[in-house]
C-alpha cells in the first residue's frame, strides 16, 4: 500500500513538472514569436534554401524535391524554438516570460519591434519596464543571451543544412 502511495505521490508531482515545463515553453515560444525571432529564423530558412538552389543548379532538382525538402522547414523550427526555449530558461523564470509577453502584447512593445517612431508615452511604457526585475534581467543577460543565441543559431542551422543535403543526396542529387 506504501509503494502505491509513494508511486501515486511521485507521478502527481511528476505530471505538475511536466505541466508547469509545458507552460514555461509555450510562454517562451509566445515570447519568441511576438519579439521577431521566429520570423527572422524562418527567413534564414528561406534564404538557405535559396542558396542551396544555386548550389545544386548544374543537379536539376525537380520542383517537387525541392517542395519536399521545405516541408522539413516546420521540424525545424520547433526544434529551434525548444533549443531557445533552454537558453530562456537559463536567464529568466516563468514569470519573467509572462512579463515580456505582457510588453510584447503592448502597442509600446509592438512598436518597439516593428521600429516604429515611439510615442512619449511608449518611450515612458518602455523606460518604466526595463526599470522592472525582468527588465533588469534583460539588459544584465544580453551578453550572455547573445552568447547562448549565437551558439544555437551555428549549431541548429549547421544541422538544418547537413540534413537538407543528405536528404538531397539520398534522392541522388550531390554537390
Amino acid at each position: 500500500m506504501r509503494t502505491i502511495f509513494t508511486l501515486l505521490l511521485f507521478l502527481t508531482f511528476a505530471s505538475t513538472s511536466i505541466a508547469q515545463t509545458d507552460d514555461y515553453s509555450e510562454a517562451v515560444k509566445k515570447c519568441i514569436q511576438s519579439n521577431g525571432t521566429m520570423a527572422y529564423y524562418e527567413n534564414v530558412m528561406d534564404d538557405m534554401y535559396d542558396m542551396l538552389k544555386v548550389q545544386f543548379t548544374d543537379e536539376n532538382v525537380p520542383d517537387t524535391v525541392w517542395t519536399e525538402v521545405k516541408k522539413g522547414k516546420t521540424t525545424a523550427m520547433k526544434e529551434l524554438a525548444q533549443m531557445i526555449v533552454s537558453a530562456y530558461r537559463g536567464h529568466f523564470t516563468h514569470q519573467d516570460v509572462k512579463n515580456m509577453n505582457t510588453l510584447y502584447a503592448s502597442k509600446a512593445g509592438k512598436a518597439m519591434f516593428k521600429n516604429e517612431a515611439l510615442s512619449e508615452g511608449d518611450k515612458i511604457i518602455l523606460n518604466q519596464f526595463y526599470e522592472t526585475e525582468t527588465g533588469q534581467k534583460i539588459l544584465g543577460s544580453q551578453d550572455s543571451m547573445n552568447a547562448s543565441m549565437s551558439k544555437i543559431a551555428e549549431m541548429w542551422s549547421s544541422d538544418v543544412y547537413r540534413g537538407v543535403i543528405a536528404q538531397l543526396s539520398d534522392k541522388g542529387y550531390n554537390l
